[in-house]
C-alpha cells in the first residue's frame, strides 16, 4: 500500500493538546465547531485515482490541509490512491457490498456519476445539501455540480474537485509538413469527417502510416450522439424507458471511428503519445490531463530524433452538429456515516475546492478548476501552470479547453438503476467491434488473402447493420435486467 499522508508532527501536536477548541476557523457555528475537537482528531479516508505527478500534487494539497485548516479544526485527511479508476471503481464496490477482504468504504472517494449511483443504491452516500449552503454551492460551474444530482428530491451526492476534458494533440511540425504537399488544411481538424478525409490523405501521401490515434474510446459513444442530436436514453420518471440510438446516427459515426480504424487511417493504442514520440502518429485525441506527457521529440532510432511543437485543438463536432464536449475527471461523494465524518468530509472538500488550492492542483496537472470564479480568466490561470520539461503543452492544452468552454457544452450523462452496466456495453459496444475485426483482418490477411479485399468486405453495409442490430440486442436485454 502506498505511503498513507499523516503527518506524525501534527499527530504529536494534536495529542498534546497544544492547539485550544476555540481556534476553530471563522464562520463556523457553534453548534458544529461542537462537533469537532482539535485534541482528539477525526481521522477520514480518502481514495482516488490520481496518479504520477497528479499524485504528487494531490498529495502534497492533502498534507497542506493537515496541516493548517485540519490541525485547527481536528481533522486528519488519510488519502490511499489507486493505480486506476477502474482498480477503484471495483475497490469500491467490493467494499459496498461487503466483500470477504474488502476494506471498509472510505469517507472520501473519487468516482464517476455511473459509478457513485450504483454505489448509492447499495450503501447510502450523505446528502452535501446538509453541509453546503445555497450560495456555497452556486459558486460551483453548474454543468460540473449537475453530474452529482439525483434523486426525485435532486440530492447533491457528489462535488465536483477538478476537471478535464478531451482535445486533439497534434504534432505541428510534421503536421505543417503533410499540410504544405496536400489540400488539408486546419480546418479538417474541427469536424470528424474532416478528421477522417485528412487521415486518409496523410495515409496515401505517408506511404500506408496512420494519422490518429485516441487514448480511449471514454466518452466518444456518448458525446458523438449527443452532437447528432440524440439523447441514447429515454427517460420516465427518473428511469430508462428505452435505448435511443437512430440507425442514420449510429451510421455516420460508424464512416468516423469503424472505418478509418479497419481501413488503417487511425490506429489507437492505451498511450498514443508512444506513437508521436516514435513518428508513427501526427495526433491524437486524449484527456487535457495528459498533456504534461505530450512528445518534445521524435525518435526514429538511436541516431536520429528532431524536435516537435505540440499544437492543442478542440474536441471534433459532426458537421452541423452541436459542439458537445467531453466531461471527464471525477467528483468527490462522502459515504453517510455520522454527523462528525460527514461534516469533517465536507470541510475537506470546500477546502479543496476553494479557488487557491484548486488552481494550484488543477492547472499545474492539466485539470480545469471547478468554480466560476476560477475561471474567469485564461491569461491569470495559464499563470499557474509550473514551469517543467513539457509546461509549454500543458499551457497549450488548458488555453485550449478554456477557450473551448466559452461555446462548447459539457455533456452529462444521465444516471439510473442500471446505469452503469448499460453504459459500459454502449461506450465499448463499437470499440470492441473494431478490436474483432482487426483481428479478423490480420488472420485472413496472414491466411492468404489481400488486404484490400477483406477492408472492403469489413467496411460494407451488411456488417454495419450487423453490429448495430447487435448493439440494439445487447441494450435492451441489459435494460430488462
Amino acid at each position: 500500500m502506498k505511503k498513507k499522508i499523516i503527518i506524525l508532527s501534527m499527530i504529536i501536536t494534536l495529542l498534546t493538546g497544544s492547539l485550544l477548541a476555540g481556534t476553530l476557523l471563522t464562520g463556523c457555528s457553534k453548534q458544529e465547531t461542537a462537533l469537532l475537537n482539535p485534541n482528539e482528531p477525526v481521522v477520514i479516508t480518502l481514495w482516488h485515482a490520481y496518479n504520477a505527478y497528479a499524485k504528487a500534487v494531490f498529495d502534497k494539497q492533502v498534507q497542506l490541509f493537515n496541516e493548517t485548516v485540519g490541525l485547527e479544526q481536528g481533522i486528519v485527511v488519510d488519502a490511499y490512491g489507486y493505480g486506476t479508476s477502474e482498480e477503484l471503481d471495483e475497490a469500491l464496490y467490493n467494499s459496498a457490498n461487503r466483500m470477504i477482504g474488502a476494506s471498509p468504504m472510505p469517507d472520501l472517494f473519487t468516482a464517476y456519476p455511473d459509478s457513485a449511483y450504483r454505489l448509492d443504491q447499495i450503501t447510502p452516500l450523505a446528502d452535501l445539501r446538509a453541509y453546503f449552503s445555497e450560495e456555497e454551492l452556486s459558486a460551483y460551474r453548474p454543468e460540473f455540480l449537475k453530474e452529482g444530482i439525483w434523486g426525485e428530491d435532486n440530492a447533491i451526492k457528489m462535488i465536483p474537485i477538478a476537471k478535464s476534458t478531451e482535445l486533439l494533440f497534434v504534432n505541428g511540425t510534421d503536421w505543417d509538413v503533410f499540410k504544405e504537399e496536400t489540400n488539408i488544411t486546419d480546418n479538417h481538424l474541427s469536424t470528424w469527417e474532416g478528421l477522417a478525409e485528412a487521415a486518409r490523405t496523410y495515409y496515401a501521401w505517408s506511404g500506408g502510416k496512420p494519422l490518429l490515434g485516441m487514448n480511449s474510446y471514454n466518452d466518444f459513444a456518448f458525446l458523438t450522439a449527443a452532437q447528432l442530436g440524440v439523447d441514447p436514453y429515454e427517460m420516465d420518471q427518473g428511469n430508462v424507458s428505452g435505448f435511443n440510438y437512430p440507425e442514420e446516427a449510429a451510421k455516420r459515426i460508424w464512416d468516423v471511428y469503424y472505418v478509418p480504424h479497419i481501413m488503417g487511417w487511425y490506429k489507437s493504442q492505451i498511450f498514443n503519445q508512444d506513437g508521436i514520440k516514435s513518428g508513427n502518429l501526427i495526433c491524437y485525441i486524449g484527456s487535457s490531463a495528459g498533456a504534461g506527457y505530450f512528445p518534445k521529440h521524435v525518435i526514429l532510432n538511436e541516431q536520429n530524433e528532431y524536435e516537435i511543437e505540440c499544437r492543442v485543438f478542440p474536441y471534433p463536432v459532426f458537421n452541423g452538429g452541436q459542439e458537445y464536449m467531453t466531461q471527464r475527471g471525477a467528483n468527490m461523494g462522502v459515504s453517510a456515516s455520522d454527523k462528525v465524518r460527514e461534516y469533517a468530509a465536507a470541510e475537506f472538500l470546500k477546502w479543496f475546492t476553494a479557488s487557491q488550492q484548486n488552481i494550484e492542483f488543477t492547472v499545474s496537472t492539466g485539470y480545469i478548476p471547478v468554480k466560476e470564479d476560477a475561471l474567469s480568466s485564461v491569461s491569470e490561470l495559464l499563470q499557474h501552470v509550473k514551469e517543467g520539461d513539457n509546461s509549454e503543452a500543458v499551457k497549450k492544452s488548458a488555453s485550449a479547453a478554456l477557450n473551448a468552454m466559452k461555446k462548447g457544452i459539457f455533456y452529462s450523462k444521465k444516471v439510473f438503476p442500471g446505469s452503469y452496466r448499460c453504459d459500459e456495453l454502449f461506450k465499448e459496444s463499437l470499440e470492441k467491434k473494431v478490436e474483432i475485426d482487426l483481428y479478423e483482418l490480420e488472420a485472413r490477411t496472414a491466411a492468404g488473402e489481400t488486404r484490400e479485399a477483406v477492408q472492403e468486405e469489413l467496411v460494407r453495409e451488411d456488417n454495419f447493420k450487423e453490429w448495430y442490430q447487435s448493439l440494439l440486442n445487447e441494450m435492451a436485454g441489459s435494460m430488462n435486467e
